[in-house]
């Protein structure tokens, strides 16, 4: 989940970190002559495409405002304006806490150089300090790369403060990227977070006490997708029409099946991702039926490959969910991974389709809907 700017500060204040002051137009922060017209959507370069401008006066900012709201920046809707005091920088840098899946651990990125000059290539002139996923980042961490980014001691402490903010940050809220870009001197010796982008992990959302106010105006969701999220999982509708429902044991493959279907000439109403709190058991699976159960698809395709988790446990879930309610249609289910064939004995002779390759099942889909097209 990629937050908006907005949410973004918000939550860095929350850990302490400086911030200017700011807030939604049309409201106007208080105490300001100068102002930051910011457009909102989850993605960075927006200075580069015209989505930052300098007003003077309030009437500037409500021009700029209204000249904004409603347009897109690339692929996304523009879904606010946030309004922010305008701070009189001497200097801008780079800040990031990042999750390096490669290596299995974090990475705190800093530059001497930041704002667009990062974003236009300036990437040699990070200094990359891997983070032991058992010590953690220590104080004296932080002290070295904040010399990185000044020689003044004032300076130096203030970065410090901010570098173990975001470290607990990101542990705190299970955070994939907390960016500061550009972190700010000002002339007053101050250092702020002039912009902010933070990536939340969905799987984490059920232990998440943080709920972002605005992240929902990024997109706007369907009820489908609405209900999926109450239910604890993920989901995106692509075709409303479409007659078949994809259930994946990941995000890659979710993405992955939709491509194979897509490949296949299958009209896709939506894809789903189970994620780890569903996979983990209880009653979550029983909850995602509800929700495909009550959107009636003509068939539901599960496409699940688990190589930490157990195909027999995954099965027994699937057996008890479908016995709870029972789905409509054709179910197809791929089953693939840690104890394949114990998971497919669970199921065999019930109301699935089972398989263990990807391409059978696909072509026992594609089958049943051809067949239904000529009935």
């Amino acid at each position: 989940m990629n937050l908006l700017e907005c949410d973004g500060k918000t939550l860095l204040a929350e850990y302490g970190c400086p911030i200017p002051e700011g807030t939604l137009w049309p409201a106007l922060p208080d105490g300001c002559d100068r102002f930051v017209v910011k457009a909102q959507i989850p993605a960075g370069k927006r200075g580069l495409q015209g989505g930052i401008r300098f007003a003077e006066t309030r009437a500037e900012v409500n021009s700029f405002a209204k000249d904004l709201t409603g347009q897109w920046i690339g692929e996304h809707e523009i879904a606010g304006i946030y309004i922010e005091q305008r701070l009189n920088i001497t200097r801008e840098c780079y800040l990031a806490i990042t999750l390096d899946r490669d290596h299995g651990h974090e990475t705190l990125l800093a530059s001497n150089v930041g704002g667009t000059s990062i974003e236009s290539g300036a990437e040699e002139r990070l200094v990359r300090l891997p983070i032991d996923p058992l010590l953690g980042l220590r104080t004296f961490h932080a002290a070295e790369v904040a010399r990185v980014l000044s020689d003044n001691a004032d300076t130096r402490d203030q970065v410090m403060a901010i570098i173990m903010a975001m470290y607990r940050l990101a542990h705190e809220e299970d955070a994939e990227l907390v960016e500061i870009n550009p972190l700010a001197i000002l002339e007053d010796g101050r250092v702020m977070a002039a912009d902010a982008k933070i990536a939340l992990d969905d799987n984490a959302a059920f232990r998440r006490v943080y709920e972002p106010e605005f992240v929902s105006a990024a997109r706007s969701h369907t009820s489908l997708e609405q209900a999926l999220a109450a239910a604890g999982t993920v989901g995106i509708e692509i075709d409303p029409g479409g007659e078949v429902i994809a259930v994946a044991s990941g995000a890659g493959l979710m993405m992955a099946t939709l491509d194979l279907l897509s490949d296949a000439g299958v009209a896709v109403r939506c894809v789903i991702d189970l994620g780890g709190a569903v996979l983990a058991g209880g009653d979550g699976l029983r909850r995602v039926f509800e929700v495909v159960a009550s959107a009636r698809p003509k068939v539901t395709f599960f496409n699940a490959f688990l190589h930490t988790g157990h195909c027999d446990e995954f099965a027994r879930m699937l057996q008890d969910a479908q016995q709870a309610v029972p789905l409509d249609g054709e179910v197809i289910v791929r089953l693939n991974g840690r104890n394949a064939q114990a998971g497919h004995d669970i199921l065999h002779g019930r109301d699935f389709q089972i398989f263990e390759k990807l391409e059978p099942a696909i072509a026992a889909l594609h089958c049943h809907m051809t067949r239904r097209e000529h009935e």
